[in-house]
């Protein structure tokens, strides 16, 4: 292979460096902002949420139900039957039972939508940030009186 000469003269090295080291002060200011982003207490509890979020949708319990609640074909609503059936002594209760699997579906297919059950996740993972933060509250109050 033959070798080429890449500057041909000192000027080109001095403006190659300029170059570079704008490219390096462009970088060095786009991170100096992400580290600014990040001491945010409102980003990083953003972050904090959708991490929680994301860990939800992914759990197993909670992929199975959801998949309860978005299934067409009334698992949900045969499941609830069966359990209210099973807890069912009179043919009140049975027939109670029978008409709440028979109508469960169709409210789930209707009211169930993806964005509901993101609320719900949403107001799940507010609810336990409360009950955690309580926790704390209790724990260093008890702390303080002894």
């Amino acid at each position: 292979m033959k070798r080429t000469d890449r500057f041909q003269s000192l000027d080109d090295v001095r403006r190659e460096r300029e170059r570079l080291q704008a490219v390096r002060d462009g970088h060095q200011n786009a991170l100096q902002g992400y580290w600014q982003l990040v001491h945010e207490p409102a980003f990083r509890r953003g972050l904090a949420g959708d991490a929680f979020g994301d860990m939800l949708r992914s759990w197993k319990p909670m992929r199975m139900l959801g998949g309860f609640l978005r299934s067409d074909d009334g698992a949900i609503g045969s499941a609830l039957g069966m359990v209210m059936g099973s807890k069912a002594r009179t043919v009140k209760g049975r027939v109670f039972a029978w008409a709440v699997s028979l109508i469960a579906p169709m409210l789930l297919k209707k009211y169930a939508t993806p964005e509901r059950m993101e609320h719900l996740v949403a107001e799940l993972k507010y609810s336990w940030d409360r009950v955690r933060e309580r926790m704390r509250e209790r724990a260093h109050d008890h702390d303080a009186r002894m």
